[in-house]
């Protein structure tokens, strides 16, 4: 741990998250992407939107600097943090996996229709990061997963579980990136996003999965091919300390709560275009983009439905999958 990262965490801690309220409150707002993500842009807009005389004052943290997602996520739960725009860490509560569970978004719209502030399943998410001492101000919307393919494999998989075979897919290490990969045919390894370069420049793997395009387009140099299967939709977590909240005046907390809606309706509003510029980039720089027929994406839907949210409802209870069905099914 370097040392800046070590004299700011330990400046948080000294903050003292149970926080009393001060004349000027300081917040440390971390995210684990760097200066082209949907996040740096999300975060910019709500440093733009927080009034001047609010008594806050927001140190900005972006790419990793003090943690990956998964310790930016744990440092707000356990109070080190006050605030992360980061991703849903399971390891903490399997049922953060519904995030994750494929083809529960038919487009943007029904993404926005169920996990925006006033969506039907953003009640469900409060709920899970409350029992994790965390207040869930917001998704952040990312973009739709394909899969990629690394330089020199001429192979394109979209017919599931058939074309999958032999191919040594990385995936998120998340127990349902296992079993959903599993179940399309793939041999999925379980590796931490840092190394997955490196992998697919030696060929450890053979090609990703959970593949945004602007991630694919920081890949460029390594990949051949960039299948759209829009199997899951990518949603940033917007997470501040729960304990941390509750000690600040409520003034302080509509200040938030205003920028941040401010911050989210720039999120939705830019995510679409951007997925879209990221795209035509990539196809620039040489990566071919395939998209599934209807015929595959309408089977490779049907292997999730059938057996991989069954399978999560076994994880989780079936009460819960039930809920998700619900609140998806309702979207337009």
């Amino acid at each position: 741990m370097t040392s800046l990262r070590l004299n700011i965490l330990t400046a948080a801690i000294g903050m003292g998250l149970s926080v009393a309220a001060h004349a000027q409150e300081s917040i440390i707002l971390a995210t684990p992407m760097p200066e082209d993500h949907i996040m740096h842009t999300t975060a910019e807009a709500f440093m733009e939107a927080l009034p001047e005389d609010s008594g806050l004052k927001v140190e900005y943290h972006p790419g990793g600097d003090l943690g990956d997602w998964t310790s930016l996520f744990e440092q707000v739960s356990q109070g080190v943090l006050p605030m992360s725009m980061t991703y849903a860490a399971s390891d903490l509560d399997k049922r953060l996996d519904i995030t994750l569970l494929p083809y529960a978004f038919k487009d943007w719209d029904s993404a926005e229709a169920a996990i925006s502030i006033d969506g039907s399943l953003f009640p469900v998410y409060e709920d899970i990061y409350a029992d994790l001492g965390m207040k869930l101000l917001g998704i952040i919307p990312v973009d739709f997963y394909g899969l990629a393919m690394r330089k020199g494999d001429e192979r394109v998989p979209t017919n599931f579980p058939s074309d999958g075979k032999g191919i040594k897919l990385r995936v998120a290490p998340v127990a349902i990136g296992v079993e959903q990969f599993k179940t399309f045919g793939f041999s999925p390894v379980p590796m931490p996003y840092s190394e997955l370069y490196t992998a697919l420049q030696l060929g450890t793997v053979d090609g990703r999965a959970y593949a945004t395009p602007v991630e694919i387009w920081q890949m460029r140099d390594v990949l051949s091919s960039y299948i759209l299967t829009n199997d899951s939709f990518e949603q940033g977590a917007w997470v501040v300390n729960q304990q941390w909240w509750e000690g600040l005046s409520e003034a302080q907390q509509q200040a938030i709560l205003t920028a941040r809606d401010e911050a989210l309706s720039v999120a939705w509003g830019q995510a679409q275009d951007t997925s879209e510029n990221f795209k035509s980039q990539i196809r620039e720089a040489g990566v071919e983009i395939v998209e599934l027929s209807e015929e595959e994406m309408a089977q490779a839907e049907a292997l999730a439905r059938d057996e991989v949210w069954p399978w999560m409802e076994e994880q989780v209870g079936k009460e819960l999958i039930d809920t998700v069905r619900e609140a998806t099914a309702a979207t337009p």
